[in-house]
């Protein structure tokens, strides 16, 4: 009876250090893995090379690389540049060659300012488009210049006051008021006809009201 006993005992001592021994698994790749009795495990490595260890892979923000801003580039077009005008004539004259697109002079009196535009030659006369602003502080009533029209050799052809802005008498919204501007008559001077000309222009007279 006692036998019985001691032969139960001890095998019930072998059956808990079994289970308490560390345990090796085959899985179906081949590899090999011991699974201890405190509850972790890790791969057996043949013995010609280590055991294998796995990298913990961070995830922290540093870890993602950063990404570059775009910054959206906005092209504009290029402006173009406007064009200035001659000033008033010097003693010489000013070079105009009928049927540019170019303007011939501006000139400036009292508040004044008077653009002749592009010429032409029509009919046997030299025009000249004009227009007037009005920069002073009083409405502009009459505007005259003189013109000296000469050759490309300072032959005169033509010496004429003409007519650049009139007002109807006693009508005010016929002025040319402060900070307006509205086309003057057309300058017209029955000359011969030349490729190029020059011109002497001056104010001669400027009423004001």
């Amino acid at each position: 009876m006692r036998s019985k006993l001691a032969l139960a005992a001890l095998a019930l001592l072998m059956a808990t250090s079994a289970q308490a021994a560390d345990q090796i698994l085959t899985l179906e790749d081949g590899r090999q893995v011991i699974l201890r009795d405190d509850f972790t495990w890790q791969y057996l490595a043949p013995a010609n090379e280590p055991e294998e260890t796995v990298r913990e892979t961070s995830t922290t923000p540093d870890a993602i690389p950063p990404v570059a801003a775009t910054i959206p580039v906005i092209a504009t077009a290029p402006t173009a540049p406007s064009k200035g005008m001659p000033a008033k004539p010097m003693s010489s004259g000013v070079k105009v060659v009928p049927g540019q697109d170019k303007d011939v002079m501006q000139l400036s009196d009292s508040g004044a300012d008077i653009l002749l535009g592009h010429a032409s030659y029509e009919g046997g006369e030299l025009v000249i488009f004009t227009a007037i602003t009005n920069q002073g502080r009083e409405s502009i009533i009459e505007i005259d210049l003189s013109v000296r029209v000469m050759d490309e050799n300072g032959q005169i052809l033509a010496d004429e006051t003409v007519p650049v802005w009139r007002s109807i008498k006693r009508m005010a919204d016929t002025y040319l008021r402060p900070d307006s501007s509205k086309p003057g008559l057309v300058i017209r001077i029955p000359v011969e006809q030349r490729e190029v000309y020059q011109l002497k222009v001056e104010v001669e007279a400027l009423s004001t009201r």
